[in-house]
């Protein structure tokens, strides 16, 4: 945008020296320099308030928030992202979306997951979950409205509740375009419903679903149904040496 400043309207000529000059001629060029200083003070503030800055004006204090403005054809570097560290926890826990990309816990007992102020629908928000899971029992409950890929999670039952089949780190992306209506969740470091090393209990276990691959030193396991607790859905083949 073009500024609105113009300084054509000033008489640089004047006042002529060495004769008398008419004060209207002072008048003219003190309203036009008072005017051209008030549309810059105008522009000047209206380019405070919208500016992405590097720092924080005098006497102001930094912010950025772009209000949804789109950046368009930039180049990005050496960018961190915001992480958010709930610290030891259990119970219910929400993330917030605007709060950072990246947050944390620590297990202390099971945990429920919920989600807040994701983007309007029809624009993508992805947050990223990390939980370090202090103990096997401590299970991870995913909201209703994650509905796509929470039934392939390892420890999955299919109903949104993980069962941890180890402690440590565990990351999980979550993507929604519609504000969180429907949530597809990402295991981030193992592929979904991997081979599992165990020995397999005919019923099977909470999670048990058809496809499900097991092994362990004597036999390789396939999975023909869902677990319900009676129902044999395991089937086995009997290791031999080669």
């Amino acid at each position: 945008m073009a500024s609105s400043i113009t300084t054509t309207n000033i008489d640089t000529t004047y006042p002529v020296a060495g004769q008398d000059n008419d004060s209207q001629g002072f008048r003219d060029n003190f309203t036009n320099i008072k005017t051209a200083l008030d549309t810059a003070s105008t522009e000047i503030t209206d380019l405070e308030s919208k500016a992405v800055l590097k720092a924080a004006l005098s006497g102001e204090s930094l912010s950025n928030d772009g209000a949804g403005a789109v950046l368009e054809d930039f180049e990005l570097k050496d960018i961190a992202e915001t992480r958010i560290a709930k610290g030891t926890t259990s119970g219910a826990v929400t993330f917030d979306y605007e709060a950072g990309p990246y947050q944390t816990l620590t297990t202390s007992g099971s945990v429920t997951l919920a989600f807040s102020n994701f983007p309007a629908s029809g624009k993508v928000g992805t947050i990223r979950i990390e939980i370090n899971v202090a103990n096997v029992a401590h299970t991870i409950t995913l909201p209703s409205a994650v509905d796509i890929g929470q039934d392939q999670l390892i420890g999955s039952n299919g109903a949104r509740v993980i069962t941890p089949d180890r402690t440590g780190v565990h990351i999980f992306e979550f993507v929604t375009d519609d504000a969180g209506s429907s949530i597809a969740v990402i295991d981030c470091l193992r592929n979904n419903r991997a081979i599992e090393v165990r020995t397999c209990a005919a019923v099977g276990q909470a999670g048990d679903a058809a496809g499900d691959i097991a092994a362990d030193a004597t036999n390789l396991y396939v999975c023909t149904g869902s677990h319900d607790g009676s129902t044999v859905i395991w089937k086995k083949l009997v290791l031999q040496a080669i």
